[in-house]
């Protein structure tokens, strides 16, 4: 089955991948994780939209900047919330071709970045962000 959204084909593909899904199973959310979600989990956020896209040869391109925020306790070193940040921009680091019926250009990603202070109490909050380069749907 294609995804109909890009947002919905980077956790389609994610949750395909076992070195995520090996860390945070299936708990990769859209927008906001569920209020009692089990951690580690990761939520995918749409940062920057692609109002910048423009139409080329009448096939529309996208250039959308989207962050995955990765949440974990502080249970262990190297904490769950590293572990699945560096798995994501390992797995999406310059990721090129059909992803999900999406034909992505490439993918431009940074961090991991550890934000202190954004968690709950104990808690260990991580972002990559990803530049998705992708020809429109």
């Amino acid at each position: 089955m294609a995804a109909t959204y890009i947002d919905e084909a980077l956790i389609l593909h994610a949750l395909t991948l076992s070195a995520i899904t090996s860390i945070v199973n299936q708990r990769v959310y859209h927008i906001e994780a569920q209020q009692d979600a089990k951690k580690p989990y990761v939520v995918l956020n749409l940062v920057a939209p692609s109002d910048d896209s423009e139409d080329f040869l009448h096939t529309d391109h996208g250039q959308p900047l989207f962050q995955w925020t990765c949440v974990s306790d502080r249970t262990k070193t190297p904490c769950d919330a590293f572990l699945v940040a560096h798995a994501i921009k390992a797995a999406f680091r310059n990721l090129s071709g059909s992803v999900q019926g999406i034909t992505i250009r490439y993918i431009w990603t940074t961090g991991p970045r550890e934000i202190p202070g954004v968690g709950k109490e104990g808690e260990v909050v991580c972002i990559v962000e990803s530049e998705v380069h992708y020809v429109g749907l």
